[in-house]
Order: structure tokens, then C-alpha cells, then sequence
């Protein structure tokens, strides 16, 4: 069942002792006869069925408000890391459902291996997604005790999905490997494209000067020779008054 789009759930549990203690006031107020003792019953096992609704939804609700910062956080480490100077921490992990358990009481408990270690992953509400014993899965969630301050270590699980393959260890390390490579031989690109474009520029700007020069040194060689051409005129001029 939802509330606005919220899953909740309600055990078989919580619906067995509402049933029992609305038959026992039916009882007593059949033999007594007085019908309103059975009212008071029916409100009664009304209410033992909405707190745990209540509680479910409160729940279910404070995980869609912490799963984005958890996975924005979380990082990926294998089970097999994880200690307990790690406890209260985000974490992400990937493996294989082996075991499930917790549905019926609507606190699902996943126990997960990834090839290093298991651990279990427990969630405080009911999970909209279908998990069986055999998922690949990958689980966003805190590190802490099982019985608060004592007992193994569990994932207080905030978010799990599905997945089509679990990477083993060394398959995530080579991918992290090469990720730094590209980011390193990225910056080195950017590197020798930022030198090829500033000897590209000093090069247009050599040759812009060389231009430069040679057209002020031809500016500079037209007057002279327009003098060299008016010195003959000249004096061939004169030689020719001369003769005359």
C-alpha cells in the first residue's frame, strides 16, 4: 500500500493482535451486553494497526529525503574493508543476494557477498523492488552495529537497486586505474594543445612582422628610386640645353 507514492507496510504481526484484542472486547461485551465495550474495541484495533502504518511511512519517507545525500557521499568499498573505524560512515557496496529475510515484519534483511566477504544489509521499512536470493544488487547505506553498541557489523541500508553484473575487486580497481590515466592523459592533451596553439600564434605573429617589415622596406626603397628616375631627366635635360 502507498501514501502519496510512499510504500508503508504493516506486518501479519501487527494485524494478528488487533484481530485478537478486537474478538476479546466482542467477547466481553456479548456477555456482558453492552455493545459499546465492542466499539471501543473496534477503535482500539484500529489503532494498533495505524501507529505501525504511521511509523512505516515516517520511515520510508525520512529514506527518500537521505538516499540523494548518501549517494552523493558513499564510496565504493569492497565488504572484505570494511572495519570499525568505518562505523557511521556512507559506504557502497556491490555483490550477490545469498540469503533474505525480514519481509513479513516489513524490515527486509539482505545478506550480500561480493566475492571478498558477505555482510547484511538491513532496511527499516518495505521495499518496493522484488529481491531474490541470487540479485545482483548495489546497496547505499551507513555502517553500524547490529545491536547498537555491540554485535557484527551490518549496512543500515537507505537505498538498494538492481544491477545486470557485480564487478569483482580487481575489475573496479583496473576501472579506477584507468580513469585516472585518461583524466592524467587529458590534462597532458590539453598540455600540448595549449603549446601547439601558442607556437601557432608566435608563428602568425613572427610572420605578421616579417610582412610588416618587408612593406615598410619596400615603402621605403619607392621614393628613392622615383629620385633615381628624376636625376637622368634632369640632367639630360640640362646636356640637351647645353648642346643647344
Amino acid at each position: 500500500m502507498k501514501i502519496k507514492g510512499v510504500l508503508i507496510g504493516i506486518s501479519p504481526l501487527h494485524v494478528i493482535v488487533s484481530l485478537f484484542c478486537l474478538s476479546m472486547f466482542t467477547i466481553t461485551g456479548v456477555g456482558m451486553g453492552d455493545y459499546i465495550i465492542i466499539g471501543w474495541g473496534v477503535l482500539f484495533a484500529i489503532v494498533l494497526l495505524v501507529i505501525p502504518a504511521y511509523n512505516s511511512y515516517s520511515v520510508s519517507k525520512s529514506y527518500e529525503k537521505l538516499l540523494p545525500e548518501y549517494e552523493r557521499e558513499s564510496k565504493y568499498y569492497r565488504i572484505a574493508g570494511i572495519h570499525d573505524a568505518m562505523l557511521g560512515k556512507p559506504v557502497r557496496i556491490r555483490g550477490e543476494v545469498e540469503k533474505v529475510k525480514g519481509k513479513l515484519i516489513c524490515r527486509p534483511a539482505f545478506t550480500i557477498n561480493d566475492g571478498s566477504c558477505s555482510i547484511v544489509a538491513q532496511h527499516g521499512a518495505p521495499i518496493d523492488l522484488d529481491i531474490k536470493v541470487g540479485d545482483n544488487v548495489e546497496v547505499v547505506g551507513m555502517v553500524v552495529k547490529r545491536f547498537t553498541f555491540f554485535g557484527k557489523m551490518v549496512i543500515h541500508l537507505i537505498g538498494i537497486k538492481k544491477t545486470d553484473k557485480v564487478e569483482s575487486p580487481e575489475d573496479s580497481d583496473k576501472k579506477r586505474r584507468r580513469g585516472k590515466n585518461r583524466n592524467r592523459d587529458g590534462k597532458a592533451d590539453n598540455a600540448d594543445k595549449a603549446e601547439n596553439t601558442e607556437n601557432t600564434d608566435n608563428t602568425e605573429k613572427t610572420e605578421n612582422t616579417d610582412n610588416k617589415e618587408d612593406t615598410a622596406a619596400e615603402t621605403s626603397d619607392e621614393p628613392s628610386d622615383e629620385k633615381n628616375d628624376e636625376t637622368p631627366k634632369e640632367e639630360t635635360s640640362a646636356a640637351t640645353g647645353k648642346s643647344d
